[in-house]
């Protein structure tokens, strides 16, 4: 029997032992022999222990003597020697064999070689703790993911700034780690992405230790194994609070700074504005006068007196309608979005411009299309637009004779944008002023601040439109600047009816009286 036996554990291809119940070694297979290079005389009764580390003796027998008491099945593990001589780490696993009366005849085990598998999780260990150290070194929070989505890791970074444990971030979705305000769409944007399987970034604001909600660019990237298969997701957490407070600063600073430069070119204009007013308020102060005089006949004509009454309202009316137009344009108002006909517009702005040209012995040419789609746009910031390029058109031709001072300006359309140009006679543009034209406080006039033409690109630029200059074929600058046409049913909004004379659509020619 014991020799079927030994035929039947040498046939095995694991080691194998047979212990007596006290745990005395009764029998051991090849496998073993040959991997301990112990025969049975070797491995006999206590024998076999010879041939386990010293170090891990001790904790060994321990485990086995708890194993015999119990009477239960158990494993251990300890490094034994090889024939080689070297020492490799086994798991031995064993159960106890019983009789028909419940009592333990033998012990059973196997013994697998687990030397490889223990180098290969050391290796793993060590490789996620370099992990863990270098994804701690890293100065901003980092998070890791699974698959699902559901946090795995977390840095010491994002530990610190949030005050609290991996297993309580771990339910970030329920805590007030993300702003009230962020949260659903927070969540939305990553349950999206992650079921996509695309990177993504969000921007949010996320609660640090001290309660204070701050700006965080959230950047997901997936790591895909051979076969495309998503193993996790790394976030990065980049803090951009500073940034987002400095750029309000900054876009506070450009609003105050656009409306500074806006005011100042109303002053320059302050001539023209006194025109614009004092003509209406001339004709009807003359008209008043008229009515007097019907008045003082005998008998009264008080049909020409009625006349020259209705005279006065219109002039009133003018000269309201011009105050109005004025007061828009110094008005600090936010930006309104609306229809606008950039035909009224820009006639508004050169019938504002024209006591400057008069000034400066400029002749201002004007030629409209005919029948322009509105533009979607703020009026005041496009008229602000054209002020500017007409006032430095104007302003570039002081060095020219007189006689030869002109400035052209023209509107149409461009596919799906309406353009206007705006062409000086002056010396044109040089190539070092072409390259910084449209830089902020960048000037060539000795009293220029130098941020009206910056002002003017983010303006049109806000409007989806270009803002660009050129320098003419027979000399002078160019100034253009296209604006899309208005979506509103490409609807085209005509000449107001009560436009005055001074300020209706003229064709080509000097408009200077």
């Amino acid at each position: 029997m014991e020799f079927d036996l030994s035929h039947v554990l040498d046939a095995l291809p694991v080691m194998v032992w047979i212990a007596l119940p006290d745990g005395q070694l009764e029998l051991v297979n090849r496998r073993w022999s040959e991997f301990t290079g112990l025969g049975l005389d070797g491995a006999r009764g206590a024998e076999w222990q010879a041939a386990v580390n010293p170090d891990d003796l001790p904790t060994l027998l321990e485990r086995w003597r708890s194993i015999l008491a119990s009477g239960q099945p158990g494993e251990m593990e300890a490094r034994v020697r090889r024939f080689d001589g070297q020492y490799r780490w086994v798991r031995m696993q064993c159960s106890p064999m019983f009789d028909d009366a419940g009592r333990i005849m033998k012990w059973c085990g196997a013994v697998s070689d687990i030397e490889d598998f223990r180098r290969a999780e050391e290796t793993l260990r060590r490789r996620a703790l370099d992990f863990q150290l270098i994804v701690d070194s890293i100065p901003v929070p980092v998070a890791v993911t699974t698959p699902s989505g559901a946090v795995e890791g977390l840095n010491q970074a994002t530990l610190n700034y949030f005050g609290k444990t991996l297993e309580t971030l771990k339910e970030w979705e329920a805590t007030n780690a993300v702003h009230p305000e962020d949260l659903e769409r927070t969540i939305a944007a990553h349950n999206a992405n992650y079921e996509a399987g695309r990177s993504y970034d969000i921007e949010t604001r996320l609660r640090r230790a001290d309660d204070v909600y701050r700006w965080f660019n959230v950047l997901a990237m997936p790591l895909r194994d051979v076969d495309g298969h998503i193993l996790r997701w790394f976030e990065l957490l980049i803090d951009i609070d500073d940034r987002k407070r400095a750029e309000a600063a900054l876009q506070a600073a450009n609003d105050r700074l656009a409306r500074a430069s806006q005011v100042a070119s109303l002053v320059e204009l302050s001539a023209s504005i006194a025109h614009e007013v004092n003509q209406p308020i001339a004709a009807a102060l003359a008209n008043a006068q008229a009515a007097l005089r019907w008045l003082r006949k005998d008998p009264p004509d008080l049909a020409e007196v009625r006349e020259a009454l209705d005279d006065v309202v219109k002039d009133g009316t003018r000269a309201g309608a011009v105050i109005d137009r004025i007061r828009s344009l110094f008005k600090n108002a936010p930006p309104s979005l609306e229809n606008l006909d950039i035909t009224e517009a820009l006639t508004e702005i050169v019938a504002l411009s024209r006591g400057k040209a008069l000034k400066n012995g400029v002749s201002l040419q004007i030629q409209l299309a005919e029948g322009l789609p509105a533009v979607r746009g703020d009026r005041v910031q496009l008229q602000q637009v054209m002020l500017n390029l007409i006032t430095n058109a104007i302003e570039a031709m002081s060095d020219v004779d007189d006689g030869n001072r002109n400035v052209r300006i023209t509107a149409g359309r461009d596919d799906d944008n309406v353009f206007v140009t705006v062409q000086d006679s002056g010396p044109g543009l040089t190539q070092a002023t072409f390259e910084r034209v449209f830089e902020p406080f960048y000037t060539t006039k000795p009293t220029g601040l130098g941020v009206g033409l910056s002002i003017c690109r983010s303006i049109i630029g806000a409007h989806n439109g270009a803002l660009w200059a050129t320098n003419a074929e027979k000399g002078g600058a160019v100034f253009s600047f296209t604006v899309p046409i208005s979506t509103s049913a490409n609807c085209r909004i005509g000449v107001l009816d009560a436009v005055m004379p001074s300020q209706a659509p003229q064709p080509l020619g000097d408009m200077v009286p």
